[in-house]
């Protein structure tokens, strides 16, 4: 198996993926609770886990994935225990300094996925303030938002939410497949502090739509390397220059 996580290379492995122009691939998602079900670290489980495996299956490009950034932005979760949440501007700070640390040793194609929902605007946030400020070019994704994802959650869901709730019926799907030790399934089941129907969860599911993702991922991947995807930001950089 090819060796793709950052903090697995010495100093002197890295030189070879500067060259071939890698790509890589910030996780960041949250420590946060997931109803009574489920484990605190689901949301950064799962974006990790896409990130690794796609940058593994992929042949035709180099792509180095960093340690999942796990505390994300989660005020909206702190009335149950166990969450864990940064201040917005401190989540941000924390986000551009990786960024910056990464394009400084030579990077310059850095993907922010992103596993939960609560970051969603502040990654995008980042993601122009390095431009504006930096003259640094980044791209983001959330997981479920890949090209062709939220379709795909829309067919594979029995439950009438159709999307990645909280807790509910993907998520669970994605732990009964990639954790399922850590999954109380007789307490599968709609609580405050959850959103959608985790009893429509099944291991299947979970395996298939992590399948699809992945693929997505790559799709990306490839026309992050090719310089496609920075032609939808053309007009960004002449307004910088």
């Amino acid at each position: 198996m090819k060796k793709v996580s950052w903090e697995k290379f010495r100093r002197t492995q890295f030189d070879p993926m500067i060259e071939t122009d890698a790509v890589v691939i910030v996780p960041v998602a949250s420590v946060e609770q997931h109803a009574e079900h489920l484990p605190i670290n689901t949301d950064t489980n799962i974006c990790y886990r896409i990130a690794i495996e796609a940058a593994q299956r992929i042949e035709d490009v180099p792509v180095v994935v960093l340690p999942p950034i796990w505390t994300g932005y989660s005020p909206h979760h702190m009335s149950y225990p166990g969450s864990i949440t940064l201040k917005f501007h401190t989540f941000v700070e924390v986000l551009t300094q990786i960024a910056i640390s990464v394009h400084a040793h030579g990077f310059k194609k850095i993907l922010f996925l992103n596993g939960h929902g609560g970051n969603s605007p502040i990654v995008q946030s980042m993601q122009r303030k390095l431009a504006a400020e930096q003259q640094i070019t980044v791209f983001s994704y959330d997981y479920w938002n890949l090209p062709s994802v939220p379709e795909e959650m829309r067919r594979i869901s029995e439950s009438d939410k159709g999307g990645i709730g909280h807790s509910g019926e993907i998520e669970t799907s994605f732990q009964l497949y990639l954790q399922p030790e850590l999954v109380d399934e007789t307490a599968a089941r709609w609580v405050s502090g959850a959103r959608g129907d985790p009893s429509f969860g099944s291991r299947a599911k979970g395996e298939s739509l992590f399948t699809f993702i992945v693929d997505a991922l790559i799709k990306v991947l490839r026309d992050y390397h090719s310089g496609k995807l920075e032609e939808t930001l053309k007009w960004q950089k002449e307004i910088l220059d």
